[in-house]
Order: C-alpha cells, then structure tokens, then sequence
C-alpha cells in the first residue's frame, strides 16, 4: 500500500522490516522490495534484489516467482535502455506465465515489453503488445497497470506523430491514476500531456509539470530532476 500510494520511503522501510522477520521465505518479500527501489531510481539494489528474487525461485521451483522475477529484471533493462536484454527476459517471463497459467502481472509484462519495441523503433509491434497490456490489466482487474500501459500507449502514439491520440490516452491515463490514487502513474500523465501542449498552451503545460514535480519530488523519484530542470529552462 505504501508503494502504490507513493510513500516509497516508508515502502523501502517496511519491506526492510518485513524481510528481517521472514528470513525462512523471502520470497513475497524480495520483489516488492526491489520494485520499490526500482521507483526510487536506485537500479543497482533493484537488479541485485529481483537477482536474488530469481535464484531463490529457481532454488525452490516456483515458477509463479520465476515468472515475476524475469519479468521485473525485464523491465529495469528497459527502462535503461538496455534493449536486447530487457527483450529475452520480457519474453521468457511472458512465456513462463502462459505455461504455467499465471495472469498475474501479464498486463505489466506486455506494456514493458510494448515500451522495449517502442525503443527499437519497432512501432507496430509495441502498438500491439499496448493493446495487448490494456486488455489484459481490465481482464486482471491491476488498476494501477491500466493506466500504466496507457500512458506507455500515449507516448509511443506521440513518438509516432499521432499527437492528438496521444493527449487523448494521457488523459485517459490521468483520470484512472486519480480515481484510484496512484500518483506515481498521475505525474507521469501530467508530464506527458505537458510535453504535447508546450507549444500551443505553455501556461497550461507549466502547470501540469508544476503538478508533476510536486508529486514526483513527494515521492522522492528520479524524474523529478529533469522535471525541475525544464521548468527552469521553460520561462513562466
């Protein structure tokens, strides 16, 4: 609850905590904890944490762990650009789900990989695996990742040049982020639907990276430096 709240140092504590007191069975514990380190920007500990996540599955034989565990390693790669990496993990976790039958986290699974095609320029199929991610988080009933992959969405529609689509799922994004109080998710729309009305509404796009960096620098994440950096560049 803390990480989906956004209180990321009181999550990075309780997980802390709850792993100290469970050392028989770490297992619930590690990726919880490694996403929330994920979150706060610090990638190292995070790969090392879903690391150790993936050898005690496969120690134990769970391949419900295994899946996750692959999956999450998949998406720190991603989102340090490490393509080709981030590419055969996304996969083997997604196929590891589909063997087993285990839908939890597909929907994160499929947008990470969709944002991994988006960066190897292959656009047809990261709109695909989207549309994928969306259905499967209204399927699965993970909220938080309905508007996760519509924001992923948004921003390959833009890297596309269909910018009013883009603003369209950003907003989209931004409503289920708010009616569900997922702020990490929230600033992330806010930051993407600045970036298309800069031009034809700077006022209004000021604002909506105000909001942003509120939330972002609340939460202690890593995009409130570059966030804070355009707002400077940016004049009133």
């Amino acid at each position: 609850m803390h990480w989906l709240t956004g209180r990321l140092h009181q999550s990075l504590e309780a997980n802390r905590m709850t792993l100290r007191s469970c050392a028989l069975d770490t297992l619930p514990v590690l990726p919880n904890l490694g996403l929330t380190l994920r979150y706060l920007g610090r990638y190292d500990e995070s790969t090392a944490v879903h690391r150790l996540h993936l050898f005690a599955a496969r120690i134990k034989q769970d391949p419900f762990h295994m899946s996750n565990a692959l999956g999450h390693l998949g998406g720190l790669r991603y989102r340090l650009g490490q393509n080709a990496a981030a590419e055969r993990l996304l996969r083997a976790s997604l196929a590891l789900r589909d063997r087993t039958g285990n839908g939890f986290g597909r929907a994160e699974t499929l947008s990470d990989l969709a944002g991994t095609y988006r960066q190897l320029g292959r656009y047809d199929d990261a709109l695909r695996h989207h549309e994928a991610a969306i259905e499967a988080a209204a399927a699965s009933g993970e909220r938080h990742v309905q508007a996760q992959a519509r924001n992923e969405l948004a921003v390959t529609l833009g890297a596309t040049g269909r910018a009013d689509e883009a603003v369209a799922v950003f907003e989209e994004a931004l409503a289920i982020a708010t009616r569900i109080g997922h702020p990490y998710e929230q600033a992330r729309a806010l930051d993407g639907l600045a970036g298309h009305l800069a031009e034809k509404e700077p006022a209004q796009a000021r604002r909506y990276r105000q909001r942003a960096l509120a939330i972002f620098e609340r939460m202690g994440a890593p995009e409130r430096h570059d966030l804070r950096r355009q707002l400077v560049e940016t004049p009133a």
